[in-house]
């Protein structure tokens, strides 16, 4: 029967049979190869192509894992036939059957598993194109804030009033906005979330966050008090996450 699976007879190729020993491969090859190369065909537009597969075929059986391997495949690939050629014409159908099913299941999982890696790709390929602008972003940022002195941040981003004789090491910053503006900040890790989204504050610069526990309407204000660790090193980020607010689109966030 017409096999579409049957393997490449690399022996043919070369010009050896399956029991030729290395010695008799490589001189087998030599004098193959003085007959298909490129430079000695110049006008067969296979040559090459010719070339190639005796050169592929050639290193094939000069290794020994690879020719073990490709021998098992042509004695099972013999033993296939030899079985097939045993049945009847209704077995014969059958096992045609049979086969093609195996063959579509087989290409079917391939495609699959080809769309799936590509996606998944794509997918890794978006993220790093995020990643790379989020970082491009916050570097134009930092740099926009750092050229500001604290008298060139906007009229419009409300900046935080401090008591001058308090204790700058264990004042407390209250904050205010409202709940209809922020309805994701509910407790004080939602809350410790959202600052650390603005990539100025860290986990390092806060002590503790106490969120007031009354419960409000969606358009009142809810309010919340930050200990900081360091008070006088927050109060510069404070000021540039304010200068951020129109840009981080949090224009009812208000630190007072």
């Amino acid at each position: 029967m017409a096999d579409s699976k049957t393997e490449i007879d690399y022996y043919s190729v070369v010009g050896v049979t399956p029991t030729a020993d290395s010695n008799e491969i490589t001189s087998a090859y030599r004098k193959a190869s003085l007959k298909v190369h490129p430079d000695r065909n110049p006008d067969d537009p296979q040559a090459a192509e010719k070339f190639h597969a005796l050169k592929a075929a050639f290193e094939l059986l000069q290794d020994p894992v690879k020719r073990s391997a490709f021998d098992a495949k042509r004695a099972a690939q013999a033993a296939r036939v030899a079985r097939f050629a045993g049945l009847d014409s209704k077995r014969k159908a059958l096992a045609r059957d049979l086969e093609a099913r195996e063959e579509a299941y087989l290409k079917q999982q391939n495609e699959s598993t080809q769309k799936a890696a590509k996606a998944q790709k794509l997918d890794e390929i978006k993220a790093a194109g995020l990643r790379m602008r989020q970082a491009k972003e916050a570097e134009l940022l930092a740099q926009s804030v750092a050229s500001q002195s604290p008298q060139s941040v906007p009229k419009s981003s409300v900046q935080p009033v401090f008591d001058s004789h308090a204790n700058m090491m264990s004042s407390t910053l209250r904050l205010k906005w409202l709940s209809k503006k922020f309805p994701n900040i509910e407790t004080s890790d939602d809350l410790t979330a959202h600052l650390l989204s603005s990539k100025i504050i860290t986990s390092q610069d806060i002590e503790s966050i106490v969120m007031s526990s009354s419960k409000k309407p969606s358009n009142s204000e809810a309010n919340a008090l930050v200990v900081p660790k360091k008070r006088s090193a927050l109060i510069g980020q404070i000021l540039q996450l304010a200068a951020l607010i129109p840009l981080l689109e949090q224009r009812d966030l208000r630190f007072v």
